[in-house]
């Protein structure tokens, strides 16, 4: 006999409970993926409907609108798959020798698309090689910038610092946000976790991080900021 309507399925039912943890993280996943889709559709429509009556400027504004719904998307998407990978372990790199300089730009820019208004200060020294997978590299980086833009206030400028260590580079994205208490740390590297409540997203930008930066030879870390805020810093190994 099948359940009706609104009937319950349990173990009995041949269907497997899920974590509580996990329901929790599938329901912010629908709730992140519906929020561009409807910017998505509403644009979409409007151009099907008024395209040919709305001023270029307008257009343009509705066209602009669809490419961020959709590159918001497909950056869930990408972090999603890139988590089910470090989990499996087969996890492609390509390592090459990489400008520091060039993928904390990209890096920034990719962050400044979505958050045009914040600043975001950015230091870093020329010459700087190091071990790394170009695109994963930039990955790590932006969720950490974008990260540390969440929590801080707006009127805060996000710095991103980078420096020369014997054998390795170390970078450094400073934040004026509420800080993550040391005991909450090694947490906050868990995957679907949110420690605020404004965090957002599917909560794997510092689960991906650390995975993407071990993978590469690095390490990851949070650290206090003299004067409020944290500092989370990222070292990959020097090449030349």
């Amino acid at each position: 006999m099948h359940p009706g309507r609104g009937a319950a399925l349990g173990r009995g039912d041949g269907v497997m409970p899920i974590d509580p943890t996990h329901l929790e993280a599938l329901r912010v996943l629908g709730h992140e993926l519906r929020r561009p889709l409807t910017v998505i559709r509403g644009a979409a429509t409007m151009l099907l409907e008024d395209g040919e009556a709305l001023p270029p400027a307008s257009r343009r504004q509705m066209l602009e609108l669809l490419e961020h719904g959709v590159e918001t998307m497909n950056d869930m998407i990408d972090d999603l798959s890139t988590a089910v990978h470090l989990q499996m372990g087969d996890l492609g790199l390509n390592l090459g020798a990489e400008d520091l300089g060039s993928l904390v730009e990209e890096a920034v820019a990719a962050v400044r698309r979505q958050e045009p208004g914040r600043q975001v200060e950015v230091r870093c020294p020329p010459g700087l090689v190091v071990e790394a997978d170009r695109d994963q590299a930039v990955r790590v980086l932006r969720a950490l910038v974008a990260n540390a833009i969440r929590f801080s206030p707006s009127t805060a400028p996000v710095e991103v610092v980078a420096r020369s260590e014997p054998g390795r580079a170390r970078v450094e994205v400073l934040d004026r946000g509420p800080g993550i208490p040391a005991n909450c740390r090694d947490l906050a590297f868990q995957p679907f976790t949110w420690l605020d409540s404004r965090a957002g997203g599917p909560g794997l930008g510092l689960f991906l991080a650390r995975g993407l930066t071990r993978a590469m030879g690095g390490e990851i870390g949070i650290v206090d900021r003299d004067g409020g805020g944290c500092a989370v810093w990222v070292t990959l190994s020097r090449r030349g």
